[in-house]
Formats: C-alpha cells, structure tokens, sequence
C-alpha cells in the first residue's frame, strides 16, 4: 500500500463517515476531539496499554465504547469528529494526542479515562487546565454524574491529578474525564451500563459545545 492509500485509511478511520458540518443561525458545527484513554503504542511503541483492570474489564475498553457512543450522538448532531485512536491496535501515543486534535483543527477536546484505587474509592471526576475551563468541566462532571448516578468528586487542576501535567492538556481546551472507578463493583456496573452510558453521552453532547 502506498503512502497516500495508508494515510487515507488512517484518516477515514479517525472522522470515519462524518458529513461536512452545516451552519445555521441556531447552530455552529464544531470538530470534537475524543481521545479514548490507553491503547497501543500509549507509554511504549508496541506495547499494548489497557490501562486501569479489575475482574476482567480494562479501562481501555470501556473509554473506547463511550468515545464510540459519544461519537455517533455528536456526529448526528452535525459536529465533525475525530478520535485519537479507533480500535485496539491503532497506535496512538499519550504524547501525540495533542498534535492530532492540533492537526485535525478540534474545537475541544475530551479525554476518557477510569479512574482505580482501593476498591472502595468510587465517583466522576474531570480535570481541566486554566481557570477559563472550569465552567465547562463542571458542566461535563454533573451531567456525568446525574446520568450514572455517581458520587460527585467535582472538578480539578490537572496539577491534582496523579501527574503534575497531563500530555492531553497539550492542547486546549481540553478536559480529562474519570468516568468512575473501574474497582468499584458499583461504579462499573454504570458505566458498562448500555443505557445509562447513552444517557450519559448524550447529556455530554450537550455540554461539550
């Protein structure tokens, strides 16, 4: 396959069969960037990163089914979309994700994450970078958390995060979401929930604009 033929593959499989936005006095197209956390190549060329595991289910799956669900809801809104990565074994290293939201001209962009820690630990929390960005993580944190029905561990700094900086955050605005605790048998169960996460989606839909 040549050069051009591989990058059309690439491309169509990140904005996949999204039509040309349309504008009207009521409404402004925007191209969203969803950036399903983990995956191949994330930390280490070739390696395979799942991420957060617990019984059996990896964050990495569970990111790439709401960025999936999220996708078809925006995309029928009229929005351009793009995705960092699309499957599994699209590479897709933590520190280019910001060079693709750059390079596809994203709007905002939304990285998705589980969050783990003792089992106990449970709630939605989002992360953002500059104090222009707070109203709208907190927007995207209660519609979360009244969709699921999660406990509300609110808004952060990307500095209170579990690094000092978030490579994401590169590009702005950007906001990181912990859906829940992926250890919580309560939390997973919502978020794996089909019907609650396309409640979920939907209501984020709506506030990522």
């Amino acid at each position: 396959m040549n050069l051009f033929a591989e990058y059309a593959r690439w491309l169509v499989g990140r904005i996949g069969d999204a039509f040309f936005p349309y504008e009207t006095p009521d409404f402004v197209p925007m191209t969203i960037i969803l950036d399903p956390g983990h995956g191949m190549s994330n930390r280490k060329s070739g390696v395979f990163d799942p991420g957060a595991v617990s019984d059996g289910f990896r964050e990495c799956d569970i990111a790439l089914a709401w960025a999936n669900e999220l996708r078809t809801i925006l995309m029928e809104a009229g929005h351009k979309v793009v995705r960092t990565r699309v499957d599994h074994s699209d590479e897709a290293p933590v520190g280019r994700r910001a060079d693709i939201a750059r390079k596809f001209g994203g709007n905002i962009m939304l990285s998705i994450h589980c969050n783990a820690a003792d089992g106990k630990a449970n709630g939605t929390e989002t992360f953002y970078r500059g104090v222009a960005n707070e109203g709208i993580a907190k927007r995207i944190n209660r519609c979360v958390v009244e969709a699921l029905g999660t406990r509300d561990r609110g808004v952060k700094t990307e500095s209170a995060s579990q690094h000092s900086r978030l490579a994401v955050m590169d590009f702005q605005p950007c906001f990181l979401l912990e859906i829940g605790f992926i250890d919580n048998p309560a939390d997973r169960d919502r978020m794996i929930d089909p019907v609650k996460r396309k409640a979920a989606c939907e209501a984020l839909a709506k506030a990522l604009p």
